[in-house]
């Protein structure tokens, strides 16, 4: 799964940010008891998981993640 360019996260997204980046947005929008720890030693990579981070998706929009997760497999 990818941060397709025509989905509503991938819009409010970086250009260059990469498939992680909508899957840490998904994961963090669960609730503020989880925690993702994600790894990186890109600085564009980190730059892009503080985006993802930051965001807070809509119902719709993380409903659109998880049918994207779903169906990818």
């Amino acid at each position: 799964m990818g941060c397709e360019a025509h989905t509503p996260v991938a819009r409010r997204m970086p250009p260059a940010a990469h498939g992680a980046t909508d899957r840490l947005a998904r994961t963090l929008a669960r609730g503020p008891h989880v925690l993702a720890i994600p790894g990186t030693g890109n600085p564009a990579h980190l730059a892009e998981n503080v985006a993802a981070g930051a965001l807070r998706l809509t119902a719709e929009e993380l409903e659109g993640l998880n049918e994207a997760h779903t169906s990818a497999g």
